[in-house]
């Protein structure tokens, strides 16, 4: 029998509605000689769709092989959430002596490229005050740059730039193996990619680059003279209420940068092996590496106040305008186009339009996606990535898709 995790359900509903199921199960039982209450009947369609979605989330994370997620849905246009945690932060290695660590709703971990929605929504704010302009070229900025004379800033927010990536070989041995403490600059960084020459000439196709994001992190810092912590803090982290949010790498964590795990199996000789996951954390040179690309660490709680804003909120239209304003180089053609926006992908789905996100960084995943017609949308962290299927080669990621197309499902048919 599966061991419930919290839940935590925020309607726009009375308060009367939500009362415990028991009570609800009573009143359905003893008072049936009465007219039915719609209030009551919806309550209890809340609840069913709850228990549906926490049983999605628990089988998918079982599925996937990982230690704990967290998931945040918005279920309606009231702007009614719905708050889903599922199995741990931390596992013990002796659980005869100590239990394992219950992920909490308001843990944060890492959420990789989702940084990108962010540091977008910011740029864009800074054109709308005249600040920089989105056509503005980068060689004011970056002068050795490849291009930079031809790179706009609408290039690198849709990664049309031809800008390489920074994760070259030599690169990634330094980080992950012969030195993880190294601290390293974005001006170090985005050096290492400038040095690759450019991917292609800009605006002449879609290559996306982690490194667009460092640029742009830089130049906000620039132009605003301020960190870009207390940027992105004084923007969007104070005035949306997202407490549970931070930059690694350049604020404090509370409980210090989150752990994660990889899935090796239960044969695997690692000594730190705990019924087949072995511990794993970003270390401080990947952390610094990623930056304004993918070191933000958050909640679904506080994501889905962020994403309701800028895709939901008419005080964000001008700048959800050109968010999802899709590049003329589609992010990948075929049956499915999906375009490159600022900072998001747009599609189709479901006949509707469909925003999303997804984020990595090493062990953990995240993906937000919101259909704008229906205004569902969901966020899902994970902590772990298994590399029990291909050993040899690479890890697998988590297919966060499976588990939010089904949440779109369950929500539609409750």
């Amino acid at each position: 029998m599966k061991q419930l995790p919290f839940i935590e359900i925020k309607s726009a509903m009375p308060l009367k509605l939500a009362l415990p199921i028991l009570f609800l199960v009573f009143v359905n039982i003893s008072s049936c000689h009465i007219d039915k209450n719609p209030e009551i009947d919806q309550m209890s369609k809340v609840d069913n769709m709850v228990f549906k979605l926490q049983e999605a989330l628990d089988d998918w994370r079982e599925n996937e092989h990982i230690t704990g997620a967290n998931m945040s849905v918005l279920f309606d246009a009231t702007n009614s959430t719905i708050n889903l945690v599922s199995g741990n932060s931390k596992l013990t290695i002796d659980p005869t002596r100590f239990s394992n660590t219950p992920l909490t709703i308001d843990q944060p971990m890492f959420v990789g490229d989702i940084t990108h929605v962010l540091i977008a929504a910011k740029v864009i704010e800074l054109a709308e005050q005249n600040l920089v302009q989105l056509n503005q070229t980068i060689k004011i900025w970056f002068p050795t740059i490849e291009n930079a004379e031809r790179i706009t800033i609408r290039n690198l927010l849709e990664h049309t730039s031809g800008v390489p990536v920074f994760y070259t070989e030599e690169f990634l041995n330094q980080i992950y193996d012969k030195n993880p403490n190294f601290i390293s600059s974005p001006e170090q960084v985005i050096d290492i990619a400038a040095k690759r020459g450019s991917f292609f000439d800009p605006s002449t196709k879609y290559g996306y680059s982690k490194t667009n994001f460092i640029i742009l992190g830089r130049i906000i810092e620039i132009v605003t003279n301020t960190p870009i912590e207390t940027v992105l803090r004084n923007t969007f982290f104070y005035p949306l209420g997202m407490n549970d949010t931070y930059l690694a790498g350049r604020e404090d964590i509370p409980g210090g940068v989150p752990g994660g795990y990889e899935y090796v199996g239960p044969n695997s000789i690692a000594p730190t092996e705990i019924e087949g996951h072995v511990p794993q954390s970003p270390t401080p040179s990947v952390i610094s590496a990623e930056w304004t690309s993918g070191a933000l660490v958050s909640t679904p709680r506080d994501l889905l106040k962020l994403i309701q804003s800028i895709f939901c909120d008419p005080k964000y239209s001008r700048i959800r305008s050109e968010i999802i304003k899709p590049s003329i180089h589609p992010a990948q053609t075929g049956s499915t186009i999906i375009d490159s926006g600022a900072g998001v992908f747009i599609w189709n789905d479901y006949g509707e339009q469909t925003i999303g996100q997804f984020g990595f960084i090493y062990p953990f995943s995240a993906q937000f996606i919101i259909w704008t017609e229906s205004k569902i949308a969901v966020v899902v962290i994970a902590n772990e990535v298994d590399s029990s299927k291909n050993p040899n080669s690479n890890f697998q990621l988590p297919t966060i898709e499976n588990l939010t197309s089904k949440v779109r499902e369950i929500i539609v048919n409750n």
